[in-house]
């Protein structure tokens, strides 16, 4: 008889043994879940509503070329202080980030990110500001107004964009969601409008193409400034930090890669330009 508990209890152990086993093993062959958050200075179509469906496809793609990963969009926004909030929300961690350049140099001690790679948009490697307007302008505006996208950083623009030489007055940043609109009103000649015009590449391109907005004049180009960033944030990719950095680089290897580097405007995500990164830093640094 206590040979027969015994031999019964030795079986239930084993069996609760296996089943922990098959447990753990179940665990184990689970896809880590990942955090991720899209933050784009100025676009007013950064937004859950307008990209979600695009970031989506972008996780999903990440998903299927790195293996044991799950990516999940937290959010998409255009604002700052909205983007912080995806940040700081300790019960949804954000692992990875696309992240405008002003947002990294603010935050990247606080929030501990590490910059993995960088955008091209369009194929350009690297952004570069335009200032246009009626006159051309070769030197710093000291006083004037200007319309720009991104006013919701000015220390972006400030200390990258268009730095004050000692003793100038600065410029007055005027926030347009549309950069076409203030181009419009200086050639109109309207009440209220813009000294000069804040404009990327992209933007310009736009200008150039458009019969009334090419007559405006350019003028002073800031220096070739970091795009959009790819962060990863307090070390939370471990292991999948690699697999993710030659994802983004080969990223127009593939068709499937292409779509996704339309979708996001960038054909692929090299490593950032470390001496550009550091330039800049030091240019924050010094305020």
């Amino acid at each position: 008889m206590i040979r027969l508990i015994t031999t019964a209890t030795l079986a239930l152990a084993l069996f609760a043994g296996v089943a922990v086993t098959a447990r753990v093993s179940a665990q184990d062959d689970k896809p880590k879940s990942f955090g991720l958050v899209v933050y784009k200075l100025g676009e007013k179509f950064a937004t859950d509503e307008k990209a979600g469906e695009a970031i989506d496809k972008f996780a999903g793609y990440l998903d299927s070329n790195i293996e044991g990963a799950d990516f999940k969009r937290l959010g998409v926004r255009n604002k700052p202080d909205d983007a912080l909030k995806l940040f700081k929300d300790e019960a949804k961690p954000v692992a990875v980030a696309i992240v405008s350049p002003g947002f990294y140099y603010t935050h990247k001690s606080d929030l501990k990110l590490t910059a993995l790679a960088e955008a091209q948009r369009d194929g350009k490697d690297g952004e570069q500001y335009t200032l246009v307007g009626a006159a051309k302008v070769d030197s710093y505006p000291a006083g004037k107004r200007i319309a720009t996208s991104m006013s919701a950083d000015t220390d972006w623009l400030n200390k990258a964009v268009l730095r004050a030489p000692k003793d100038a007055k600065p410029v007055v940043w005027v926030q347009y969601d549309n950069l076409l609109d203030a181009g419009y009103e200086i050639i109109d000649e309207e009440d209220g409008a813009p000294d000069f015009i804040l404009v990327d590449r992209t933007t310009l391109k736009l200008y150039e193409s458009d019969d009334d907005l090419k007559t405006l004049k350019k003028g002073l180009q800031s220096e070739v400034l970091p795009q959009d960033l790819v962060v990863e944030v307090d070390g939370r990719l471990g292991e999948k930090r690699d697999a993710l950095k030659k994802t983004l680089a080969n990223l127009d290897q593939t068709d499937e890669g292409k779509k996704i580097g339309e979708l996001l405007q960038s054909p692929k995500f090299p490593a950032p330009d470390t001496t550009r990164l550091e330039k800049v830093q030091k240019w924050y640094d010094a305020e």
